[in-house]
């Protein structure tokens, strides 16, 4: 009968030895894997946010910028709260960026609008003149302030080239994101197919898109209240669970260590979003 073979304590080390480095492998290969399809997808993600933006900057360096800013704040949340807090700053540096070119991208086409109703009635008198529409859109290009100016060189510069001025148009108008340019596009497509007195519409959407903005702004300024008492609601509980936490570090670790203590955290975010998200429908009112 064939005697069973037992591995001696030497080789049994260099067993375990050689799985442990294969395992290390394995999960470099797999974290270097995973970091550099997170890179592409950020670089190619913000680098169309910034091209659209008009920011200058390298998107490879903020890839590297956030990463640090990763390992440096899971790090530290890591020792002070935990896991949660690990998993916590890692999302947080994860979906920052985006949300802060997100952000700017808003913050960008809210003054486009405001500048809009005024660069219409400047093309109104453009066309009054005597310009013609292509004329009165490269008055806008170098006379108005960007973003506005900016947006409106592209449509020309795309003209120029030999596209067609209502696609160019219709790309501004889905850069931007917003309704308003649905109206001009119309009236100056309009016109530019049956005629018209395309300085009188412009001159009418113009007033339209003012008054709408007057209203915009007592909305704005009626809300604000109700915007503040969300900002309380969300950083209130924050702010006690952090007092009772340094008041009683043992007890309130309980909340980051043990799975109830998760499962609690879990319910109030869930309802502090919840309450978030109702009053932001209460106060965002459309026009």
């Amino acid at each position: 009968m064939p005697t069973d073979q037992v591995l001696s304590a030497p080789q049994l080390r260099t067993v375990i030895g050689a799985l442990v480095l294969l395992a290390i492998a394995l999960f470099a290969g797999l974290a270097h894997r995973t970091i550099a399809t997170y890179r592409s997808t950020f670089v190619s993600t913000i680098s169309a946010g910034l091209k659209h933006n008009f920011i200058v900057a390298d998107p490879k360096t903020l890839f590297a910028v956030s990463l640090v800013l990763l390992m440096v704040f899971g790090t530290v949340a890591f020792w002070m709260v935990g896991p949660l807090g690990a998993v916590t700053a890692a999302l947080v540096a994860t979906i920052g960026p985006r949300m802060v070119v997100a952000r700017y991208a808003r913050r960008r086409t809210s003054k486009f609008i405001y500048q809009l109703p005024d660069a219409l009635l400047a093309l109104a008198s453009a066309l009054r003149a005597g310009s013609n529409l292509t004329k009165g859109l490269e008055l806008l290009a170098t006379r108005q302030p960007p973003p506005l100016s900016q947006e409106f060189t592209i449509v020309l510069a795309e003209y120029r080239v030999g596209r067609q001025l209502a696609e160019s148009l219709s790309d501004m108008r889905k850069r931007m994101q917003t309704p308003e340019l649905d109206l001009m596009n119309t009236a100056m497509n309009v016109s530019r197919r049956v005629g018209g007195n395309l300085a009188d519409t412009l001159d009418s959407l113009a007033r339209t898109l003012q008054e709408k903005a007057h209203i915009e702004g007592k909305i704005d300024a009626l809300t604000s209240m109700g915007r503040a008492q969300g900002w309380v609601v969300g950083v209130l509980p924050v702010f006690i669970g952090f007092v009772l936490y340094q008041q009683q570090p043992e007890r309130m670790s309980l909340m980051f260590k043990q799975w109830y203590g998760w499962l609690v955290l879990g319910v109030i975010a869930t309802m502090m979003g919840t309450a978030a998200w109702m009053i932001r429908k209460i106060v965002r009112i459309d026009v």
